[in-house]
């Protein structure tokens, strides 16, 4: 039956409800929703579900994640749209319905992160099910349905890590895999919210139509509510208009209604069970529905890099070095797509490839330093032996590394200059040649003289030639991708071994302005208080006639004790005599240029920090005004930051750098 019949049997059902009960979209699917585990039998599920789940690697290019991710948005709007009519006409609506309505900004947006999170083709190398219910679908998406029928889609990080911690005792999950987790819980949220809402929806529409009906009860035939119930199971929403019938025709016991009662006993004989039921199932779906809209939030606010950490057999096994344990995220990541590329090349698991790694850094730390690190083995020198290592061929090792086989990847690095000299320079004859014929067209007659054309033309070289060098670079830098060095994460704080001078070069011209310095460097001490940090302001007098005026005295003495104030203010315990202070002030006296004919700081802001580094490459230095403590630079310093006086430094960022 179609919409058509609906509106036949009943004229009065608005446009919405004739879409939401059409009988050719089939009944509403049941929500994702199973018995709730709690950590032993959850961790027991996961082995059985790992010993089940038999995958291969997709070997179709068209495979997709997303089953229905695009028609679960347009039915989750379309319920949408229908309850927002309900409420906004009077009608009461369920807390189920009210938490979609509420919600629903942050539903849509999840379409956004989903497309974000990870690309298609990411998905398409990920392994699938051979198995039903769900073959052809990737592993992990059987992983992220059990997760979420068995918690009732409320997110739980520490059950989540039991489950797969338990899950790879009997089928090890890939490193892609558990990357992949977040966006496929996702996926699967939304594959429940759809059920759900459609569920409310149509379940509401079936009310609506047992109150139309009721309303003009006396009008329909037996036969007519017996067509009319055939339509809505096709929905699965038989029995909700029954109950709600029985409801409306509770009162009416007249002998003219005594049919409609007689129909209503024979098609649904077990009322009082499913009056009983129904409070249940909206309760459930209330509590569902929260739980979904809840965890969609917790997903993103997780911390994965953690949960990955804690959970992959991968990631256990490179924390065992503790060289990766204290690099930065980013350089793990490249060490960890390092070890796949390399699993895919051989054949052979993660984790067997990142054993042949760990073994190869441990071998050879005592004798290189650099043999320490993974970038050495994956990127570096070492690649050739860390692929033999693996049992790759010689001719692939080469071919992996830009050895002496055939690589595209080193013909690369040999042509890379002459190529984009020679771009530079046809791309600069091609731009004169073009506006001297086309601009210029006395110069290029036969009667002009050929030495003006040979000059313009070379004059116009030089502006043509940085137009060229700018438009080839942009085009570099935009398709070209970056190479990072392995760094440290530094998690504990900057270590005293990579001490750090941040300065921020300054005039001392006024009170004003010393008290704005002074502030600015209070600033960025609180953004970054690192122990084995130090914060100085480099200073110089205004430029004046003399070696000295009035006010320079006043001026620095004021910069002093400021700086004495901070010191004072954020020491984090009783300072000892020979510690250095946390803030310095380090300020020199004017010189007399002979170009400017006036007294300065020598080379002004390039002079004062050349005096800087030469005082620490020295480790004394008479450049800077001695002002005892307040200007005593920290020993051993290996780094200087400069920061601009108008220059932020956000939370974090000196350790980043």
């Amino acid at each position: 039956m179609t919409q058509a019949d609906l509106l036949r049997l009943v004229p009065t059902a608005p446009q919405a409800l004739r879409e939401i009960l059409d009988g050719s979209r089939g009944p509403v699917d049941p929500p994702i929703r199973s018995e709730i585990f709690g950590l032993q039998r959850f961790a027991q599920h996961g082995r059985s579900l790992g010993e089940t789940h038999r995958a291969a690697t997709s070997g179709s290019r068209r495979a997709t994640f997303f089953p229905r991710l695009a028609g679960n948005i347009r039915t989750l709007r379309e319920a949408h749209r229908y309850i927002a009519v309900q409420a906004t006409t009077g009608y009461d609506i369920s807390p189920a319905a009210e938490w979609l309505l509420d919600n629903f900004h942050l539903i849509e947006a999840q379409l956004k992160e989903i497309h974000e999170g990870l690309p298609k083709s990411y998905f398409r190398a990920l392994p699938v099910l051979l198995d039903e219910p769900l073959a052809g679908l990737p592993r992990v998406y059987g992983v992220a349905w059990a997760f979420v029928a068995h918690t009732d889609g409320a997110f739980d990080d520490d059950l989540l890590m039991q489950f797969l911690s338990a899950y790879q005792e009997t089928r090890e999950l890939n490193l892609n895999e558990m990357w992949a987790l977040p966006t496929t819980l996702r996926v699967v949220l939304i594959e429940n919210l759809r059920r759900l809402a459609e569920r409310v929806a149509t379940n509401k529409a079936a009310r609506e139509v047992a109150n139309l009906v009721c309303d003009h009860i006396e009008t329909y035939p037996t036969h007519a509510l017996d067509e009319l119930l055939a339509l809505l199971n096709q929905r699965g929403v038989g029995r909700v208009f029954l109950a709600q019938m029985a409801q409306r025709l509770r009162d009416r016991r007249t002998a003219g209604h005594s049919r409609y009662h007689a129909w209503l006993g024979h098609a649904l004989p077990d009322l009082a069970t499913l009056q009983t039921q129904q409070p249940a199932d909206q309760a459930a779906d209330n509590l569902s529905v929260s739980n979904a809209v809840t965890s969609l939030r917790a997903i993103g606010d997780a911390d994965w890099p953690d949960i990955v950490a804690r959970t992959n057999s991968l990631m256990r096994l490179m924390l065992t070095s503790p060289v990766f344990a204290s690099e930065d995220t980013a350089t793990r990541d490249q060490t960890l797509h390092g070890i796949e590329t390399l699993a895919k090349r051989s054949r052979l698991g993660e984790v067997e490839v990142a054993q042949s790694l760990l073994d190869l850094m441990h071998a050879n730390e005592g004798t290189d330093a650099a043999a320490g690190v993974a970038s050495h083995w994956l990127r570096g020198a070492g690649r050739p032996e860390m692929a033999r290592a693996i049992g790759l061929p010689d001719n692939l090792a080469q071919r992996l590394t830009g050895g002496k086989a055939f690589s595209w990847r080193s013909i690369a690095r040999r042509v890379a200059l002459p190529a984009y000299l020679s771009c530079l320079l046809l791309a600069t004859t091609g731009l004169v040649s073009w506006m001297l014929f086309r601009h210029s067209p006395g110069l290029t007659d036969a009667l002009a003289p050929l030495w003006l054309s040979l000059l313009t033309a070379l004059l116009m070289m030089f502006p043509a030639s940085e137009a060229v060098v700018a438009v080839i670079n942009r085009l570099i830098s935009e398709s070209a991708r970056p190479q990072h060095l392995p760094r440290l994460a530094l998690a504990h704080g900057i270590p005293a071994e990579h001490r750090v001078l941040v300065v921020i070069p300054g005039m001392l011209t006024s009170p004003a302005a010393t008290r704005d310095l002074v502030h600015r460097l209070q600033l960025h001490y609180l953004a970054n208080p690192e122990r084995e940090a130090q914060f100085a302001l480099l200073t110089d007098w205004a430029d004046a006639d003399s070696a000295s005026l009035v006010s320079d005295d006043s001026l620095l003495a004021g910069a002093a004790a400021q700086i004495r104030e901070l010191n004072a203010r954020y020491s984090l315990a009783p300072q000892a005599a020979l510690d250095p202070p946390r803030f310095i002030v380090l300020h020199r006296q004017r010189q007399f240029s002979e170009t400017e004919q006036r007294w300065i700081g020598w080379e002004r802001k390039r002079g004062k920090l050349e005096l800087l580094v030469s005082a620490l490459a020295e480790g004394a230095s008479t450049a800077f005004v001695d002002l005892g403590t307040e200007s005593r630079i920290a020993a051993d310093t290996k780094y200087v930051v400069t920061l601009d006086s108008d220059t932020q430094l956000p939370p974090g960022r000196l350790r980043e750098l």
